[in-house]
């Protein structure tokens, strides 16, 4: 399974501000701490801040100056997304995130993934927006697969998010988005999924309670992809515990590995 580091996120006013101020030293702590932390993957948003697709550009940029892993351009805006591409030095590694089946979306960033054969994320959204059950997800997460396999992207890059509503805004909401993990894996064995786990938690107090909570159930289900903050040490924590509960941590290898490490905390 991989970590993606979601911590340079312009929706956090620390970010937002150093954006703004071009503060390079703020970024890059938090880009070197987050791989420190153990993150397969670096997000990067600036879709909260003007001039989106500039500050994609100088993010990206920056970052790149003191780590070298693969970065998650990652946006609403295909623009800003072409922006922070155009300066990548890794680009077939690097992730483009995101498309939805909205036309528009697909017409601007397909052509860029199949330049670069680089991973893709896709969200269960269309038209309507979020589908409320898992059936309904899997039905819209089928007509992305077609889509990008007829645009002749291989679907090995493919990773398609299944979505997690805050459990704050009505019931039910974990239960669909397991369900959804488990027919996306029980239908499509080619296709990945991918999950942003803070989502589950907003609006609540003591969010990261349910952000650790939550994180065994996903792992459980057979997500490949979590977006996550990795400087939680008792999530990254408990990560390791479940990893070696479930088998995907072979003689409890890692997990001894961070014991001695002192990465173990809660």
């Amino acid at each position: 399974m991989l970590i993606i580091g979601e911590r340079i996120n312009t929706v956090k006013k620390k970010i937002a501000l150093a954006v703004e101020r071009r503060d390079a030293e703020t970024i890059q702590e938090e880009a070197i701490n987050q791989v420190k932390a153990g993150i397969d993957v670096l997000d990067v948003n600036a879709g909260s801040s003007l001039n989106e697709a500039e500050n994609m550009r100088w993010a990206v940029e920056i970052i790149q100056e003191v780590v070298n892993i693969p970065l998650c351009i990652d946006s609403a805006n295909p623009e800003a997304i072409k922006a922070g591409f155009q300066v990548c030095r890794d680009k077939e590694r690097a992730w483009a995130n995101s498309i939805t089946l909205q036309k528009k979306r697909i017409e601007d960033m397909l052509p860029l993934v199949k330049k670069y054969d680089c991973p893709l994320i896709a969200l269960c959204i269309d038209d309507k927006g979020i589908p409320p059950t898992a059936r309904e997800r899997v039905e819209v997460a089928q007509r992305l697969i077609r889509v990008v396999g007829d645009f002749g992207i291989s679907l090995d890059n493919l990773y398609i998010d299944c979505l997690i509503e805050p459990i704050s805004v009505g019931e039910g909401k974990v239960q669909q988005t397991l369900a959804t993990i488990k027919m996306m894996k029980n239908n499509f064995s080619q296709i990945k999924t991918v999950i942003c786990l803070s989502g589950v938690s907003f609006g609540l107090p003591e969010r990261r309670l349910i952000n650790r909570t939550f994180l065994p159930l996903l792992i459980e289900a057979g997500v490949d992809a979590i977006f996550l903050d990795p400087l939680d040490e008792a999530l990254m924590a408990t990560l390791k515990a479940v990893n070696a509960l479930l088998d995907k941590d072979e003689s409890c290898l890692d997990y001894i590995r961070a014991y001695r490490e002192g990465k173990l905390k809660v």
